[in-house]
Formats: structure tokens, sequence, C-alpha cells
């Protein structure tokens, strides 16, 4: 059985902007500061870290929430995330 081909880093970025885009409300701005391969418990993931800003009312600033999503490197299904 041959081996399953990984999706690329930019393909890992845009599903957890997609994730971040459907969780957040108001959600301004996506900052993505690193995109790694790595090994969880036999799965391959890429860590996807950043900020997310997030907009604020009328009379109210934005606020910078930093994340963490754990991207399945081969069907780019989101396994894990913290923000």
């Amino acid at each position: 059985m041959p081996d399953k081909e990984i999706i690329t880093l930019d393909e890992a970025q845009v599903a957890a902007e997609r994730f971040l885009e459907e969780r957040l409300k108001n959600l301004k701005n996506i900052s993505v500061d690193r995109v790694k391969l790595a090994s969880i418990e036999g799965i391959v993931v890429y860590d996807v870290e950043g900020i997310a800003t997030i907009g604020g009312g009328f009379l109210s600033k934005n606020t910078e929430r930093p994340f963490k999503i754990q991207v399945a490197a081969t069907d780019a299904a989101i396994v894990g995330y913290e923000t």
C-alpha cells in the first residue's frame, strides 16, 4: 500500500485560516507566524501558530489572540486547536 501524500504548508495554512474564520466572531485579520510539520501519537500534522485580530465595536479596540491549530497533513482536517 503506498503512503499517502501530505498536503503543502500553504494548504495547511489555508485550512487553519478557514477554521478561524468559522469560529471567531468579528475576525479582522490573521497573522501566521509559524507553520511546521510534526508528529503527534503517530499522526503527522502541521502546527500553525499566529495571532488573530478580533475587531471591537464602535468604542472598543481590537483584541489580539494567539492561536495554535493542528492540521492533519494527509487530509487537512483540524485535529486540535488553542485560541
